[in-house]
């Protein structure tokens, strides 16, 4: 309206002043093309020449009048939406359901605000159980995404993954996974669940794209792959016993030769007698790594030749001259391989370092075997007070 009356007030002003300045003389104009003629004052070809303008610029106004209005009104819903966007995302942060949901749907921003709008309330339904109006914004969201979407994928995942239904969560992520191999979120999510549903054969395949990405620390790594490869095998013992030697075979050389992996799988040998097989490894991943575990178990591997066995721990013993675990391991060795003073010997020397209940339950077997029970239960004794 305002404009209205200051073009008025324009038009009155020229008029006046044209009028004003052509009331002495209006002047004489003639106009003349072939056969045609015009003869009129200068002060009214003047004031036809401004009537013209001013009717153009009225006409002019009127045409763009609606879709100024039009977009005020657009730019009035806009702000009124993203208004709401904010508020319901507050509502979210501050764990208000249902007034989150209201507010999001209350003014829906038009274009690609609107997928936030229903994504929000999607989560916000879905924290009030309501699964039909999630589906029902999600169906909404889909409409305005391009048909794969990461994003989309991702969100479904995790409202499917909040509601403990996890293999709906798997299936929606790897669908974002084939889209985008190489997305931080995707494979985080991977992991969480392969490890929930405890399929670490996949898990394991999984950790060499989450190394070359620099995802995770190379002891968050390890700590993965040792974890993974230890379920997987006793995974199989439990369900396919006669799959572990497989499942052994396929994993990388330099995680079978990890002692904490490795243990698993002598300890599975030992039970079924396969001393033969287990021993080699053993020797193998001590060259690797020293581990005490591992040479403590190599004392109750029993192989057809624990000589041979001894031949190899007391090479170890020239590295490793005060290793406790090692002294001891030797002495059990002896007392199997019937040696009386050799495993005296390493028994008392690992007592003189670092006694051990184990030592002088070995001690006290030794006894026996050389017929002195008195001897026997003294070290018993001294055994039983140490571990107490």
């Amino acid at each position: 309206m305002k404009w209205f009356i200051t073009l008025l007030i324009l038009i009155v002003a020229t008029l006046a002043t044209l009028t004003w300045f052509f009331q002495d003389d209006p002047g004489f104009l003639v106009i003349g093309h072939g056969a045609w003629t015009i003869e009129t004052s200068l002060s009214a070809f003047i004031f036809a020449l401004v009537l013209v303008y001013l009717s153009f610029r009225v006409l002019m106004i009127l045409v763009r009048f609606p879709l100024r209005l039009f977009q005020n009104r657009f730019i009035q819903q806009q702000e009124k939406a993203q208004e709401s966007l904010v508020r319901g995302l507050l509502a979210l942060i501050q764990r208000q359901w249902q007034q989150a949901e209201q507010t999001l749907l209350k003014n829906v921003s038009a274009g690609e605000l609107e997928t936030l709008h229903y994504l929000g309330a999607a989560y916000a339904a879905e924290k009030q159980h309501a699964s039909s109006r999630v589906s029902e914004y999600l169906a909404v969201t889909r409409k305005g995404l391009p048909k794969e979407n990461v994003t989309l994928f991702l969100f479904e995942a995790q409202l499917h993954l909040q509601q403990h239904n996890l293999l709906a969560a798997l299936e929606k992520t790897q669908m974002a996974y084939s889209l985008a191999p190489k997305h931080e979120q995707v494979l985080l999510l991977l992991l969480t669940l392969y490890t929930q549903l405890a399929d670490w054969q996949a898990l394991l395949a999984l950790l060499p794209e989450l190394r070359k990405r620099k995802i995770l620390s190379a002891e968050q790594l390890q700590g993965l792959e040792n974890r993974a490869s230890i379920e997987l095998i006793q995974h199989t013992l439990r369900t396919q016993p006669s799959q572990v030697t497989t499942v052994w075979s396929r994993m990388p050389k330099m995680m079978r030769l990890r002692p904490v992996i490795l243990q698993v799988y002598l300890k599975h040998l030992m039970t079924a007698g396969d001393a033969a097989t287990a021993e080699p490894l053993l020797r193998e991943a001590l060259k690797y790594q020293w581990d005490t575990d591992l040479v403590a178990l190599y004392g109750e591997l029993e192989t057809a030749n624990t000589s041979q066995q001894i031949t190899y721990a007391e090479t170890w013993l020239k590295s490793h001259p005060k290793d406790t675990v090692l002294l001891q391991t030797l002495g059990q060795l002896s007392l199997r391989n019937r040696t009386w003073d050799k495993a005296q010997q390493y028994l008392e020397s690992n007592i003189s370092f670092a006694p051990t209940p184990k030592t002088y339950q070995l001690l006290a077997e030794l006894s026996i075997q050389k017929g002195d029970p008195v001897q026997a239960n003294e070290y018993y004794r001294r055994g039983l007070q140490l571990a107490m």
